[in-house]
């Protein structure tokens, strides 16, 4: 028994509890040097990876160590898993870096990164002793995981996957090591499994349909009322559902017809990729065993594309008549158009795929609550494919939060959600209040975002504890909480008591002066929604006034400008 797992003295090295299943799963791949380690999604692959990486620093034998992640979102996830759960230092890289934090993480001591941002770096790949293959069944032909593990020359090696297709088995074993699996069926691994697992696969527009986006989302900014309403709707079937969607909505005769047509690239994107989701989807297909699988596209052309290039059955509604119930139930994949699922009684899947994400929560639940029925010893699995720096993100985060609502765990940690929220609409409004409080209408303007869509917006910011408001003197002003000493200094007089003021915070009870609670306040972070009741006088009389703060509070000095801002000065009049 290693003495890093020995059950008398606990984890006295790791800072993490390991299950029984890990610590044999972790023993055999320190035993092995070289080692495949398959267990089900949701079972803790990540953290047998983090205490082989921990074991291996405390034995002298971490000297520089690449993992390998095939998202972004898995790439700042688990970067952030290593960093906080494992005694080592653990950085992402990827393409969504600037140039500044890819020379940061390269000096890490443990780079997480994609392949394909992986492969650039020649020099780190020949500093590499140790590997970390996540996902290694994508380890197969001309991928780029390929060309790094034969690029690299570590002798520790480490594969973690969900399922091995027998075709790629031979490679992998070839390329990391030999092949341990643990299955669903396994009682102590089945205990810890949720009913169902939630997964996000990015899938990038290309470089012809990202620079026609582009276009859209300018003529969009430029424009007003129906117009701009219009350019929005052509921005989110390109991003959701793809080129071919858009080169549709051009040929109908409509006005949206007309302004697409006055824009030059849709016949160039459309050409390059007609639906850049595909390929992701055949990767989901490939990377999850399954025996039914139900794929939503919302758009009909893009659904009968996809269906003809998967050999799957198409249901598009009750009228087409082309499709009948008992081939449904035959067919091991199914492509369903919204108004298909509710022309025909769809059965019972095990992987539920969302090609087109949606905002509306009841149709998301319908789908959850049909098809992800819980069954016994069966794993089932939701997908989400958005497409990064688009809408198409924006529906993906509220598809997210629909499907915590419904008991769905993503598995996307609230770090990693924040930075999601930056590569969608969100990321334009934070950079409007980067350094500076604003009111809406600025944010609104500058952001050149709808009003009421900046609200919904500025209230997931407040929800996440990303920003925050106070109350002035013409509405509340919007800031960044990581710019909280910002607006002591721009805000100071404003922000002054009034003399004598009593402050009461409902929620959590704390009473009396103004700095004392305050101070009391900040050591109770994170913290909110707050009610702050405040008593002053005023020319000889008693003033009372209360205020609602709807966010959560993150930080300690956002607590004091909270405290102040309801008793000040500035905002009774005293």
């Amino acid at each position: 028994m290693l003495p890093l797992l020995n059950a008398e003295k606990g984890n006295s090295v790791l800072k993490v509890k390991l299950r029984e299943y890990q610590k044999r799963a972790l023993e055999i791949a320190l035993t092995k040097k070289r080692a495949v380690i398959v267990m089900p999604t949701g079972s803790g692959k990540t953290i047998v990876a983090g205490a082989w990486l921990e074991e291996l620093k405390r034995r002298g034998e971490l000297g520089k160590a690449l993992v390998l992640e095939p998202t972004r979102i898995l790439v700042d996830q688990n970067s952030l898993v290593l960093s906080e759960k494992f005694e080592v230092e653990a950085k992402p890289l990827h393409g969504g870096k600037s140039e500044t934090e890819k020379r940061s993480a390269l000096k890490a001591e443990v780079v997480v990164a994609t392949p394909e941002e992986a492969v650039n770096f020649p020099d780190l790949l020949k500093e590499v002793n140790v590997l970390v293959v996540d996902e290694c069944h994508h380890t197969t032909g001309k991928d780029a995981y390929v060309k790094v593990v034969e690029l690299v020359k570590a002798e520790w090696r480490l594969g973690l996957s969900a399922f091995i297709p027998p075709n790629r088995k031979e490679m992998i074993e070839k390329y990391i090591g030999e092949i341990i699996v643990w299955t669903y069926e396994n009682e102590e691994i089945l205990r810890y499994m949720p009913k169902w697992i939630g997964e996000v696969y990015e899938s990038p527009l290309c470089k012809e349909c990202m620079e026609y986006y582009q276009k859209l989302k300018e003529m969009w900014a430029s424009s007003a009322g129906r117009i701009r309403g219009l350019y929005a709707l052509a921005m989110r079937f390109l991003a959701r559902d793809g080129a071919l969607a858009l080169a549709e909505s051009a040929k109908k005769g409509t006005l949206l017809s007309h302004l697409l047509r006055e824009i030059e690239g849709l016949e160039k994107c459309t050409r390059s990729c007609p639906v850049h989701k595909l390929p992701h989807l055949e990767r989901v297909l490939n990377d999850h065993p399954f025996e039914k699988a139900i794929v939503f596209i919302d758009r009909v052309v893009v659904a009968r594309f996809v269906a003809e290039k998967l050999g799957a059955a198409l249901v598009v509604g009750k009228r087409s008549g082309k499709v009948k119930l008992e081939e449904v139930k035959k067919a091991s994949i199914i492509v369903s158009t919204s108004a298909g699922e509710e022309g025909i009684d769809l059965p019972e899947a095990d992987l539920l795929v969302i090609w087109s994400n949606t905002s509306s929560t009841l149709r998301l639940i319908q789908r959850i609550g049909r098809l992800l029925r819980p069954k016994q010893g069966k794993m089932k699995f939701l997908v989400f494919i958005a497409t990064p720096e688009t809408v198409d993100m924006d529906l993906l985060i509220e598809g997210l939060e629909m499907a915590k609502r419904v008991g769905v765990d993503a598995h996307v940690d609230v770090k990693v959600l924040r930075r999601l929220l930056r590569k969608s609409t969100a990321g334009s409004v934070m950079e409007a209040l980067k350094g500076r409080p604003l009111y809406e209408e600025f944010i609104a303007e500058l952001a050149a975002i709808p009003l009421t869509r900046l609200k919904r917006i500025l209230n997931r910011l407040g929800k996440e504890g990303i920003a925050a408001y106070l109350y002035g003197p013409a509405g509340k002003l919007w800031f960044l909480q990581e710019d909280a000493h910002l607006v002591w200094s721009e805000l100071e007089d404003y922000l002054t008591p009034c003399p004598g003021a009593w402050v009461h915070v409902k929620e959590t009870g704390n009473k009396g002066l103004p700095g004392r609670v305050a101070e009391e306040l900040g050591k109770r972070v994170p913290v909110g929604p707050l009610t702050v009741k405040v008593r002053a006088r005023l020319e000889g009389m008693e003033i009372f006034d209360v205020r609602k703060y709807n966010f959560l509070i993150s930080e300690p000095e956002v607590a004091k400008l909270v405290v102040f801002n309801a008793s000040s000065r500035g905002l009774l009049g005293c």
